[in-house]
């Protein structure tokens, strides 16, 4: 049974997508079958990553134009891509023995897979908050920028107010260092395990590194364009850290028949009609909601500053009474 690991985050740019295809290769030259499934719906870009061009993807098989082993692209980097899909808008809900059917077909070809990493999309959507619940672990990547910083803490709130019980991790991004990335790690760890109860992973780091947008623009993956790069040992050591944490098996029904649920539902086009006099009290309660959300993700950022200038404060107390180096 594959180990599946979802990489995602609160807030776009991170680099999750370059996570997941240079950790995936990584473990593919660790001797390790490995899956790339992405899953960004509408953002679809492994492909573009790697200068493919697939012909088909997951939504194709869905809408039962092909077979899932019609879509599977085997590359020259040791790893499988499952193709994502661009979203058809207004898709029905399709019938349970249908979802069966694809369900008993995907799980097919991949039950010899060791590790599927999922490339998902940022920030939290009813449809991809699902999605991760059916997931045993979890990957959020953060950059060492606020909002960046509160998005993922969101995140990982979010699941946790759901009843996420699985591993989650974290990835620092585009840091300077192992120091920087430590510290940026421990403000979300921190709060995380301050005011969520919630234990939260050190998954590694991936260092701020001109060989990436080089490698992007070949359409190479970094660790193959320039294997000796800082980057490229940073994505190494992410796959050893992956290799030796205990693993967590989902249920490989409910994860591919989550995947589908979100292909299917889609958000649908924008009809801006008038609003009736009946419909008033119901915009009235989605401003609330709103409001609400905001009151929620302001009260979130005061309490992270808070905990991060209190960090601050008393890392500064220790080294002052260290004293100087002699």
């Amino acid at each position: 049974m594959p180990r599946v690991i979802a990489v995602t985050s609160g807030k776009g740019g991170v680099g999750k997508s370059n996570f997941v295809l240079n950790v995936g290769i990584a473990l593919g030259m660790m001797d390790n079958r490995v899956q790339l499934l992405d899953a960004d719906l509408g953002l679809a870009n492994l492909d573009v990553l790697m200068g493919l061009r697939p012909l088909r993807t997951l939504e194709d098989v869905v809408l039962g134009k092909c077979n899932i082993e019609d879509i599977i692209l085997k590359t020259d980097y040791g790893v499988e891509l499952l193709p994502g899909s661009s979203g058809v808008e207004d898709m029905a809900d399709l019938p349970r023995e249908k979802i069966a059917g694809l369900i008993k077909q995907i799980s097919k070809v991949s039950g010899d897979a060791d590790f599927i990493l999922v490339d998902t999309a940022s920030g939290i959507s009813s449809t991809v908050l699902s999605f991760l619940l059916g997931v045993p672990e979890v990957v959020v990547g953060v950059a060492p920028e606020p909002t960046s910083l509160t998005d993922a803490y969101a995140m990982i709130k979010v699941l946790t107010k759901n009843g996420f019980k699985g591993r989650v991790s974290v990835f620092p991004s585009m840091v300077k260092n192992s120091t920087k990335a430590r510290n940026l790690y421990r403000k979300i760890s921190s709060a995380a395990q301050r005011f969520l109860d919630m234990k939260v992973d050190y998954a590694g780091y991936v260092c701020m590194d001109d060989k990436l947008p080089q490698a992007v623009a070949d359409q190479v993956p970094v660790i193959v364009r320039f294997p000796t790069s800082e980057i490229a040992r940073c994505y190494m050591m992410i796959a050893s850290t992956l290799l030796g944490q205990e693993a967590g098996y989902p249920d490989m029904d409910r994860f591919w028949s989550r995947l589908i649920q979100m292909i299917i539902k889609r958000p649908k086009k924008k009809v801006h009609r008038g609003v009736s006099i009946g419909a008033e009290d119901r915009v009235k309660s989605l401003e609330a909601a709103l409001r609400d959300m905001l009151d929620e993700q302001r009260k979130t950022r005061i309490l992270l500053e808070r905990l991060v200038t209190r960090m601050e404060q008393t890392s500064e107390e220790l080294m002052s009474k260290k004293g100087p180096v002699v």
